[in-house]
């Protein structure tokens, strides 16, 4: 993703994204792990509009990005609670860390850890 000010331009590659990402989901309370998988379709398949590593994918619109997530949960939690902590955690970190706006996080629980 590009940012362009007046003093010049700003390149944040959706590595450094999907890191934030990563790296906020691992702490917190109630996620156990990222799931491999995520529900894709051709066209994003073969995109270079979309970046995906294990768990994470990184969608670039035109002025914002969207976030999907592929998640293990830990059993006993509040799964929509969890999710929209994750939501909320994950979109306020990569917004402060990159002045990026986050479209979408969408959260795929793909599993519970018993």
């Amino acid at each position: 993703m590009e940012i362009i000010s007046e003093k010049g331009k700003i390149r944040i590659s959706n590595e450094v994204i999907m890191s934030i990402a990563k790296k906020t989901v691992e702490e917190i309370e109630g996620i156990a792990a990222f799931s491999g998988g995520l529900p894709v379709g051709i066209t994003e398949f073969f995109s270079k509009n979309t970046a995906s590593r294990k768990g994470v994918r990184v969608t670039n619109e035109e002025t914002r990005i969207v976030i999907n997530l592929s998640v293990v949960i830990k059993y006993e939690v509040v799964i929509p609670e969890v999710i929209r902590t994750v939501q909320e955690k994950v979109k306020r970190a990569i917004e402060a860390m990159t002045d990026i706006e986050v479209g979408q996080i969408n959260v795929f629980v793909q599993g519970i850890e018993v």
